[in-house]
């Protein structure tokens, strides 16, 4: 896949991690075995591939601009892997359990075993020139810095400072960002994020592989719960999804409001009722003229339902 994309998805998934770091239910079982197998199984075709070279010092099959691909490429998937295994830490720990963050963790710790290849590849200079390789660690250098601007906000709020590559760099990229969403006119942040990936992973030669990884990024994005996507897949924004989900607690239901202040609420069972210390204003305006005003409660009667207990 084109590093374009990966990088694309990464910004996408860390600027709608609030969407499912918010929810509330349990990750299924079923999506986390996807995403974690397809990942270990993307990860062997990239060893089989690179470890001969780590291993000998004659040419490989693959020409200069493949590899040069393979490796730009795994940085890209690189910073996937921290994006979403941080997002899936923060997840766990805000709902106070330990489901998805030990999976991801162990396909990222694999990422790190496969990133020690690729670099000993690197140092070795056998299969890569000098120009090459200088265009390949200026690509590595400028992932590791989109890396820590997508995770400055997890540095910043929960100190998950392990999975940046300079701790210190993030968390200076999450006081920006902070301080961007508490301006007067705050700057579509993530759009430029986007669009500056766009310019920096121009899409081009790829690497060929199979359709793991694709089938890894699917299992990620189904994490989601469905209630996150409108029908045209496009994802909703964070206040959006808040506002639907704040009608689903169970105590904003008309049905579990207490019966002293349904009664108040137009198009409610009891909303006709008389009750004995709330009237409908219209009833009162049909009362005589002569009749003497109705006592309102006094503070005797607070005082004789509150040595009863509750009202309702």
């Amino acid at each position: 896949m084109n590093s374009q994309i990966t990088a694309e998805i990464a910004a996408v998934i860390a600027s709608q991690s609030l969407s499912l770091i918010e929810g509330a239910g349990p990750f299924s079982s079923d999506i986390l075995c996807d995403f974690w197998y397809h990942g270990q199984e993307h990860l062997k075709l990239r060893r089989r591939v690179l470890e001969p070279l780590a291993q000998s010092d004659s040419p490989g099959e693959l020409s200069e601009s493949e590899l040069e691909a393979i490796f730009k490429d795994f940085f890209a998937e690189e910073m996937l892997i921290r994006v979403v295994t941080t997002v899936l830490a923060v997840t766990d720990q805000k709902r106070k359990q330990r489901q998805a963050e030990p999976i991801a963790r162990s396909l990222y710790l694999a990422f790190l075993d496969l990133k020690r290849i690729v670099l000993a590849v690197m140092v070795a200079e056998n299969h890569l020139s000098l120009d090459a390789l200088k265009r390949i660690n200026t690509t590595r250098r400028s992932i590791e810095r989109w890396t820590d601007l997508m995770l400055g906000q997890f540095v910043l709020r929960y100190n998950m400072q392990e999975f940046a590559h300079d701790p210190e760099r993030s968390r200076d990229f999450g006081e920006d960002q902070s301080t961007n969403l508490n301006a007067p006119s705050p700057v579509q942040t993530w759009d430029l994020i986007t669009a500056g990936l766009r310019i920096s992973f121009p899409a081009g030669l790829t690497s060929q592989c199979s359709d793991h990884w694709e089938k890894m990024l699917a299992a990620i994005m189904a994490c989601y719960p469905e209630e996150c996507f409108h029908q045209s897949a496009t994802m909703k924004s964070i206040q959006h999804i808040r506002i639907a989900r704040s009608g689903l607690a169970a105590e904003t239901h008309p049905a579990n409001i207490p019966e002293l202040f349904r009664t108040l609420l137009p198009h409610t069972s009891s909303s006709n009722q008389n009750h004995p210390h709330f009237k409908p204003a219209d009833l009162k305006q049909q009362e005589p003229k002569s009749s003497p005003p109705k006592q309102g409660i006094s503070f005797s009667h607070f005082h004789k339902r509150s040595s009863k207990g509750p009202h309702f």
